[in-house]
């Protein structure tokens, strides 16, 4: 019979959990959102690009931080 492949564990052998590797986008979300809150006094234009830097690199943030569960063991 073939076994069916369990789950992969995120645990190393002394059963401490891997953390996601560092990522640049929280500072890009970071830099939205202040775009967006300083376009709100000084111009709308601001707050658009600020709105799209928050939109994508929440985007992307989630993305990299998913990586490690999208792939497949060795």
């Amino acid at each position: 019979m073939a076994s069916t492949p369990q789950p992969e564990s995120h645990e190393d052998a002394h059963g401490a959990f891997h953390l996601p590797p560092p990522s640049i986008w929280p500072v890009v979300l970071a830099i939205g959102i202040a775009l967006v809150l300083t376009g709100l006094i000084l111009n709308l234009i601001i707050v658009a690009v600020g709105a799209l830097l928050v939109v994508v690199s929440t985007a992307l943030w989630v993305r990299d931080a998913r990586r490690e569960f999208r792939e497949l063991p060795e």
